[in-house]
């Protein structure tokens, strides 16, 4: 096989770039200029697709490519010239191995309800873009997000209390069946004390455990992890993710609740089969909230990056849940992704090759929700296809997980 140039590179590079175009609906840029600026074509967000398709070409993770270049991202010729040079090169096409399913166990878990309570205020993106000062439909284009949900004047704690009884309400059982409470919030009204203020608010006994859980917009999964733990212990377990209470213009708000319980309990309860999670710690520094001389606390995102690495992280971590359980992607009846932006989403069904509309998610219309994105995308979509449904997300760590609902059908 003959040596992979930086010509062969140029052209490579330039197949990918009009893919990602067509993605994207744009029109493609003709191969005649290697010193077209990646600027000039793709906005951010294509070019996370352009790296991760880059780095699914040469086996290696999206931050390979990154470090080649030294995360400086000038013309195609430039770039072609720092892949040569630190020695990436395509795979060659081989032909894939067959991987061998890990044991499985009959689920002893079941997702019984699900509840969710949204802000009556929507914030349009119209009205962000003017308080960022940033041009008309910026917000839009940059991060796929039409409009957000506010708290506004309303009371989250309120809010999240109504999601809980509501949520009881559908699985058919009373506040005294409930043997744990388990909460994550990223940015909780309370600084102290959230878990046992909504624990006396639903009216939950003593015995019943309240405990607040980390994680950042993976706390729902960590939740349903820790709950699946906890099972043999208590028959009933409540979720509550949210409310973020962000202010940043991503972020949106919503509370959400969930029970578990470890026996089908009314009409709309569904087999929790697994729940997988991971972690990285050495994206850390990708997400940061720090002390600000100015206001209490400054988010630092570094968002190219970020979304690179968690719409690969998201997209591994459904294909172990497939692996784990013999499946293929098309098998699945659907993903509910969370999206850190509204464009993730789509990003990801292209990552996994699934049509869009089997990507659940609500993001473009509420802002990012935090962990309470997945439950609020489940609950939206009452009347479900058959068959098996991954929800995954990625939050700040980094950690990431994936936990699949359903029967395989």
């Amino acid at each position: 096989m003959k040596p992979f140039m930086q010509q062969d590179w140029i052209v490579r590079i330039f197949g990918r770039l009009n893919e990602v175009q067509c993605n994207l609906g744009q029109e493609p840029t003709p191969p005649v200029d290697a010193n077209v600026r990646f600027a000039d074509v793709l906005d951010s967000m294509g070019m996370v697709e352009l790296l991760a398709l880059l780095a699914e070409d040469c086996g290696v993770k999206p931050e390979a490519i990154e470090q080649a270049a030294k995360r400086r991202f000038g013309t195609i010729a430039e770039l072609a010239q720092a892949l040569h040079a630190a020695g990436l090169a395509p795979l060659a096409p081989a032909a894939q191995q067959a991987s061998s399913p890990q044991s499985q166990t009959v689920t002893a878990s079941w997702l019984l309800a699900t509840a969710v309570k949204l802000p009556e205020a929507v914030q349009p993106a119209s009205a962000i873009n003017e308080a960022l000062h940033r041009p008309q439909h910026w917000l839009e284009e940059h991060a796929g997000i039409l409009q957000r949900r506010i708290w506004k004047d309303q009371d989250p704690l309120t809010a999240a209390v109504q999601a809980g009884q509501e949520c009881l309400k559908r699985a058919g059982l009373a506040p005294q069946e409930v043997g744990a409470l388990l909460v994550t919030s990223e940015a909780p009204p309370l600084m102290i004390g959230l878990a046992a203020a909504l624990h006396s608010r639903l009216e939950l006994t003593a015995d019943a455990v309240a405990i607040e859980i980390g994680g950042a917009c993976t706390g729902f999964l960590s939740a349903l992890w820790v709950a699946q733990s906890l099972l043999p212990l208590t028959r009933y377990l409540l979720l509550q993710p949210g409310p973020p209470g962000e202010a940043a213009a991503l972020f949106g708000d919503a509370a959400a609740a969930c029970l578990v319980g470890e026996a089908p309990t009314g009409p709309s309860a569904v087999p929790l089969r697994a729940v997988a999670l991971g972690c990285d710690g050495s994206g850390a520094s990708l997400l940061r909230v720090e002390h600000h001389p100015q206001r209490l606390f400054a988010l630092h995102m570094r968002g190219m990056e970020l979304a690179g690495r968690a719409v690969n992280a998201m997209a591994q971590a459904v294909q172990r849940l497939l692996q784990e359980y013999d499946l293929k992607v098309e098998d699945l009846a659907a993903v509910v992704s969370h999206g850190g932006n509204g464009r993730m989403p789509s990003l990801l069904a292209r990552k996994l090759g699934l049509p869009p509309e089997r990507v659940w998610s609500e993001t473009e219309t509420t802002g990012n929700l935090g962990s309470a994105s997945l439950p609020v995308a489940w609950a939206a979509r009452e009347s479900r296809p058959p068959g098996p449904v991954i929800c995954t997300a990625v939050g700040a760590g980094l950690t990431w997980g994936a936990a699949m609902l359903g029967t395989p059908h």
